[in-house]
């Protein structure tokens, strides 16, 4: 963006504005000026240490659930008692560790999309597995 301007002996200047402006023409910071056209890294949503803590523990108490499980005889479901835990402490480390929770709508059903993916996938698997004739060639 530049403007003319003339001087007292007629002679024209040319200004030059070097402040970054968005879409709108607001003034931006220097040091967002690379980033002005990625709406993904404007600003950032800051995790507090007390939050990765918590979800620590969660994952934690995930894996003593795990483990306690396959201690635990449950005929048929056992698979699905560890991948129901497993895919608990997924969702948890997508959402928090991968900052899905704070991301924009499109990441979101970018990752719900995969995440449904797999869902079908192991449905599939589980429904193969459970109507083998086990025990009868």
């Amino acid at each position: 963006m530049s403007s003319y301007n003339t001087t007292g002996n007629g002679d024209q200047v040319v200004e030059t504005n070097l402040k970054p402006v968005d879409a709108e023409g607001a003034n931006l910071n220097i040091h967002d000026a690379p980033n002005v056209n990625n709406p993904e890294h404007v600003a950032h949503h800051i995790v507090s240490p007390m939050m990765y803590l918590a979800i620590f523990g969660v994952l934690m108490v995930g894996t003593l659930l795990t483990v306690g499980a396959s201690m635990v005889h449950l005929g048929p479901f056992n698979a699905a008692v560890a991948i129901g835990i497993a895919c608990t402490k997924a969702v948890f480390v997508v959402l928090f560790f991968m900052h899905v929770k704070y991301s924009s709508r499109l990441v979101k059903l970018t990752v719900a999309s995969g995440f449904f993916t797999f869902l079908i996938l192991v449905f599939m698997s589980l429904s193969d597995y459970v109507s083998r004739a086990w025990g009868q060639w």
